[in-house]
């Protein structure tokens, strides 16, 4: 199997993986001390990865870690205490982490739990203003979020067999970045968007490693490159 890894320029970062369900909350919790919200989750194995950073400008965060792929009850609560998922993993026996974070811009949120990739759903979720903020796998099934006032101004999905390496550096010649991506055994999705705010030209790199890429995350903090997202996905042959 194999790492996909976003890294972008962000401030103080500090990562985690190979982490078991009964470790994720003293990492959660001594990141919070240190002034770290969760930016990014994923899976592997049934275990889990964390990216904690102090730049997310997030006021609160909660999370929940379920047998459950995406527990409507417990998100629609959090939604109700004005909190929305910044960020969500699913792992291969169809337990999920959901991240529900205050501070994001987003005024409204959907998500969809699919067997396929919700293609039309996302579609029809572009008209109505939504856009693609966290999308996640578990086993064979999709796990996607929609959120209004995402701050993109147009927002496209490169989905393939293999990592689609011509197809994103394409995106990234027309002004695009990564700003999500999920895979399951056979597919890999990647969403590119452009920001509604014009930033600084802003680099953006992926790596992809048959292992947790702790050596290549070091070499990229000193360039200022930090992890944006992160998946987990197929050995490409």
């Amino acid at each position: 199997m194999v790492f996909h890894v976003s890294v972008t320029f962000y401030q103080s970062c500090r990562y985690h993986y190979n982490v078991a369900d009964s470790r994720l909350h003293q990492h959660v919790e001594k990141g919070n001390e240190d002034g770290l919200f969760i930016s990014c989750v994923a899976s592997a194995a049934n275990l889990w990865a964390l990216i904690m950073d102090a730049g997310t400008g997030f006021s609160s965060q909660v999370y929940e870690l379920s047998a459950v792929f995406l527990h409507k009850d417990w998100i629609m609560e959090q939604w109700e205490r004005n909190y929305y998922i910044s960020s969500i993993a699913g792992a291969n026996n169809g337990s999920s982490l959901v991240v529900m974070s205050k501070g994001t811009p987003y005024t409204q949120q959907s998500y969809k739990v699919s067997e396929s990739f919700p293609f039309k759903w996302i579609n029809k979720k572009w008209k109505e203003g939504f856009h693609v903020t966290s999308m996640t796998t578990a086993g064979s099934r999709w796990g996607v979020v929609m959120s209004r006032n995402a701050g993109f101004s147009d927002q496209v999905v490169e989905l393939d067999f293999l990592y689609p390496s011509e197809g994103i550096h394409r995106r990234w010649e027309s002004g695009y970045r990564i700003t999500s991506m999920a895979a399951t055994v056979d597919q890999a999705a990647f969403i590119l968007s452009i920001p509604k705010r014009k930033t600084m030209d802003e680099t953006q790199e992926t790596l992809r490693t048959s292992a947790f890429p702790s050596t290549h995350v070091k070499e990229k903090w000193a360039k200022n490159l930090y992890i944006a997202s992160i998946c987990y996905g197929r050995t490409v042959c």
